[in-house]
């Protein structure tokens, strides 16, 4: 019993430093700078990223993007978003495709690249840590201590 306390201490260690640093960073919720919807609130951004929410107020397809399931900003995003671990995240969308619902958000591999496919969606919706926003996208709402607030 005590070896596996001590593990598990030792797993949690080793997660603290990426934690911490996800937590740490501001998050920008970015838009393509043609969208006229303005702030979007937590709960709006719960049900676009869980694809409940498909088309925005103002009209037009919603396409929201994700990072990798590991990567620190998705997992800081996830757990302030949508109220869920990286492994809740995984058995929601297993559940969704089971039950024939919509697919979970397409998924990008670099700060990079999410800024250039928002800068051309002007239905696409992503983030990326608030020090890496350019004039190219919209901050409709920022991440920050596990919280949603106002741009």
């Amino acid at each position: 019993m005590q070896r596996r306390h001590w593990l598990k201490l030792c797993v949690l260690a080793a997660a603290a430093p990426r934690r911490a640093w996800a937590e740490a960073q501001e998050i920008a919720v970015i838009v393509n700078p043609a969208r006229d919807e303005g702030r979007l609130g937590a709960d709006t951004l719960e049900a676009i990223f869980r694809t409940e929410m498909k088309t925005w107020p103002s009209g037009g397809k919603i396409i929201p993007f994700n990072f990798p399931a590991r990567h620190p900003l998705r997992v800081a995003f996830d757990r302030a978003v949508l109220h869920m671990s990286p492994d809740e995240v995984a058995r929601y969308w297993i559940d969704r495709r089971v039950r024939g619902g919509e697919r979970p958000p397409r998924q990008v591999e670099s700060t990079e690249l999410m800024m250039k496919v928002i800068a051309k969606l002007e239905g696409g919706i992503g983030y990326v840590a608030s020090s890496d926003v350019t004039d190219a996208v919209k901050v409709v709402a920022r991440v920050r201590d596990g919280e949603v607030h106002a741009p």
